[in-house]
């Protein structure tokens, strides 16, 4: 937050002016300083705006200057009636800034007050004193908090901080010293205490007349103890040598098992004693007011003075053993207390024991579960990238027998579309042959006539056929002819070749059935054809 404005504006005879404006927070007011348009240039200008306002240098005012001291005011504008600025939302800002600078300000001048009343204390003491170190550190901890909200300028607040840290640094350093005195006194005591406890264990550990009084002394070592100040390293030590040294007497007298167990169940064990114990002795107490009251009861009826001084020195015998047995009574009970506080504490130390032993536990087996869980992803990713190998080399095997019977089937495929249409031509070309047969016998019978001997009515062509072959040799030419064309029709199928067929078979029937069981052969699920049953001649 800047507290210097430079702003251009027109006075009360409407000439062009320049406007200085300059905080003076402690003063609560504000300077004013206009400069007629006349005496200011351009250097003195950018100096004004450049220099002074950032209070980077002083710069001189020119002669014909004029400056009023105002009093800052949340009602009240920081410029008069008869001067106009040309940005008034820059002079309106300024003003309420401002007014919250003058506040924090004092705000500053409050706490520079209250730190060194801070500092007259502090110097003033003469050893440690714990209460205004604690006090100082309330102060800092308001002091933060109001910079924090930026109620304080950060230079403010800095200033503060430095004289706390100072102040702080003082009480530390009378801390040492008295810390270092304490630590010499609590030295002595703490060697004080070891050499008690030194002579206690060997009376301890020689055993005889001299440990009876082992309990007794230790327990008034420890209400000394409790009463003495020390440092927390030498309490910390001679506590544990003291619950050692009573472990060591009741082991001692009671044998091993007798530091058996965790520590709420000896307090349990030591509250079940005293329970016992303040019964009995409440018990007694019981006994003695029955017979303080029977004695008193009894006085008034005596029988001569010397029976009634009797009475009374029994009353008042009963009366002192009352006493002490209400004395050791109230003992009891306090001890009561304090042991069953102990006992509470120590069963709730063990049940948060147990609670984070179990959440333990609980923790120990999820990190269990997610590790078997990670273990066996780690083992399925690991089958997972395995299997493709595996699934690969089976895919190039299933993929060749695929490929081999891919072109067996497409072999038999072939053969059977071949076989079909040999069969077909076949069919064809013996027809053809029937035909050419036919004419040739029509043919032969007007050239030769005694040649037709042979040739029944009821003989088929083929028969026909054969009988001319054996008995003219142009007939076999004419059937040799007629077979050459019905292998020249179907020479284009190799696996088929009905000429050899019909060379070696002359039956017309054979001959088809020769080229089914051909057929059937290549496609062993495809039932057998039967063959085509021939037109009569």
């Amino acid at each position: 937050m800047k507290n210097k404005l430079v702003i251009w504006g027109k006075n009360a005879e409407n000439e062009k002016i320049l406007i200085a404006l300059e905080l003076q927070a402690e003063a609560n007011t504000v300077m004013l300083h206009t400069f007629p348009e006349s005496v200011t240039d351009e250097a003195f200008v950018q100096a004004m705006m450049n220099e002074w306002r950032d209070n980077k240098s002083e710069v001189s005012f020119p002669e014909g200057t004029q400056s009023v001291e105002r009093e800052l005011s949340v009602t009240d504008g920081l410029l008069p009636d008869e001067i106009k600025a040309d940005r008034p939302d820059l002079v309106q800002r300024a003003q309420t800034e401002w007014h919250f600078a003058v506040l924090s300000a004092k705000l500053h001048a409050a706490y520079q007050q209250e730190l060194a009343e801070f500092k007259e204390k502090v110097e003033a003491l003469s050893t440690y004193d714990n209460k205004i170190f604690t006090n100082l550190r309330a102060f800092w901890d308001k002091v933060q908090n109001q910079s924090r909200e930026r109620n304080l300028f950060r230079q403010h607040a800095d200033d503060l901080r430095d004289g706390i840290n100072a102040l702080f640094e003082q009480l530390k350093e009378a801390r040492k010293r008295v810390n270092s005195e304490f630590n010499e006194v609590s030295q002595n005591v703490y060697e004080g205490f070891n050499k008690a406890l030194d002579e206690i264990e060997e009376r301890i550990a020689s055993g005889g007349a001299k440990f009876n009084s082992v309990f007794d002394e230790l327990k008034k070592m420890q209400r000394e103890y409790h009463n003495t100040r020390m440092s927390n390293e030498h309490r910390n030590k001679l506590w544990d040598r003291l619950d050692a040294a009573f472990k060591k007497a009741k082991e001692r007298k009671f044998g091993p098992e007798a530091n058996a167990g965790t520590i709420a169940d000896r307090h349990d064990k030591r509250l079940s004693g005293l329970e016992d114990a303040i019964k009995r002795l409440e018990e007694s107490v019981r006994r003695d007011d029955e017979e303080l009251a029977f004695q008193r009861k009894k006085v008034n009826t005596s029988e001569g003075q010397l029976e009634a001084q009797i009475r009374g020195a029994k009353i008042k015998m009963i009366e002192e053993r009352v006493n002490g047995k209400r004395e050791r009574l109230a003992e009891l009970t306090k001890a009561r207390a304090d042991v069953q506080r102990q006992a509470s504490t120590a069963h709730e130390k063990e049940a948060r024991i147990a609670a984070k032993e179990a959440e333990r536990q609980q923790i120990e087996a999820k990190k269990a579960a997610i590790k078997s869980e990670i273990e066996a992803e780690t083992h399925a990713k690991a089958a997972a990238v395995a299997a493709p190998a595996a699934e690969k080399e089976d895919s190039l095997f299933e993929a060749a027998s695929n490929l081999l019977g891919d072109v067996l089937l497409d072999a038999l495929d072939t053969a059977k579309a071949v076989a079909s249409v040999a069969v077909e031509r076949a069919e064809e070309a013996f027809e053809q042959v029937v035909d050419k047969a036919e004419e040739a016998l029509e043919s032969f019978k007007k050239e030769d006539a005694p040649a037709t001997e042979a040739v029944t009515a009821n003989d088929t062509p083929g028969d026909a056929l054969k009988t001319k072959a054996k008995t003219a040799s142009a007939d076999g030419i004419i059937i040799d002819d007629v077979v050459h064309k019905t292998a020249e029709q179907s020479e284009e199928f190799e696996s088929f070749k009905p000429e050899e067929s019909a060379a070696t078979e002359n039956q017309d029937g054979i001959i088809i059935d020769d080229v089914v069981h051909k057929d059937a052969e290549a496609s062993e699920e495809k039932p057998k054809r039967a063959p085509k049953k021939k037109a009569d001649a």
